[in-house]
């Protein structure tokens, strides 16, 4: 082979290389562009389906309340999503101005108990170093009267079960928390699960629930036993007389107003036709 022929076979190599480097490097061209398209549509698609973390509640930008409380607010209040108008009773369990509104508040629940529900705030200073977490007015047997009637709410079948079971205590007034007896006879003879009564009763459950009250109490700034609110108004105080009661405070009064605040989807009980709303319930928005 002369020197001409030599390099003719070398150029054709070479340009043979050339076109294989050239498909092998279209190749990685191809895998990259598609690999780099394939990335993209992945982000875009985590971007637009991810859960992101959805707005907390108002009160924890304010630094109003801690989030555990909030948490526990939802777990523990029945009503946290209700239609129901919400009716709280700011009391003590030993204390005969509380006994006195319950007592009032016992026609009324036999009558709109459909649209309505309870909330106990327990009036008591927090102490971790107490016997039951908190400092009562009248002593623990108050906190362990608070707890019963706590519980008996948090497990109660329905409103009226627990209302038979809170007049059962107060029946026997000067034994609320000293009787170890009275509460349970009072759950069993009302129709409240017995066991699940005394399990949060005597554990941590009903402790919890004392310590929630409570603060909801300091939460509304309310120190007075016994106070009522309806929908997170306050609407009546009773402390050895009844003031700062612009709608009255007789039963059909307070039936009158929880009628008129109620705005969900069931009917009415038919007592409600017998009331109509007064200037005090628009102006507050009842």
């Amino acid at each position: 082979m002369d020197e001409s022929e030599h390099l003719l076979g070398q150029s054709r190599a070479a340009q043979t290389n050339k076109v294989r480097y050239a498909g092998r490097s279209t190749r990685r061209l191809v895998a990259t562009v598609a690999v780099s398209v394939m990335l993209v549509f992945t982000f875009v698609a985590v971007a637009m389906f991810r859960p992101w973390p959805l707005p907390t509640h108002t009160a924890l930008h304010r630094g109003d309340r801690k989030l555990e409380n909030i948490v526990d607010d939802f777990k523990s209040d029945p009503t946290a999503k209700s239609e129901k108008v919400l009716v709280e009773l700011f009391v003590m369990s030993r204390c005969p101005d509380a006994v006195k509104v319950e007592e009032v508040f016992s026609s009324v629940v036999t009558s709109v108990h459909s649209i309505m529900d309870i909330q106990l705030n327990f009036i008591a200073a927090l102490n971790p170093n107490a016997t039951f977490g908190a400092d009562c007015k009248h002593g623990d047997a108050e906190c362990r009267g608070n707890i019963d009637e706590l519980c008996a709410l948090r497990h109660r079948p329905d409103l009226p079960s627990f209302w038979r079971f809170l007049l059962c205590l107060n029946s026997h007034f000067e034994d609320i928390g000293r009787d170890g007896d009275l509460s349970l006879k009072c759950a069993s003879g009302a129709g409240l699960d017995t066991a699940a009564f005394l399990t949060c009763s005597l554990q941590n459950e009903g402790r919890s629930l004392l310590k929630q009250s409570a603060e909801n109490a300091q939460f509304a700034r309310v120190s007075t036993s016994a106070t009522v609110f309806i929908n997170g108004k306050p609407r009546c105080v009773e402390d050895g007389d009844w003031y700062d009661c612009p709608g009255g405070h007789t039963p059909g009064d307070f039936i009158r107003d929880i009628c008129a605040a109620y705005k969900g989807s069931t009917p009415r009980p038919s007592i409600c036709a017998q009331y109509k709303p007064t200037t005090f319930n628009d102006d507050d928005g009842y």
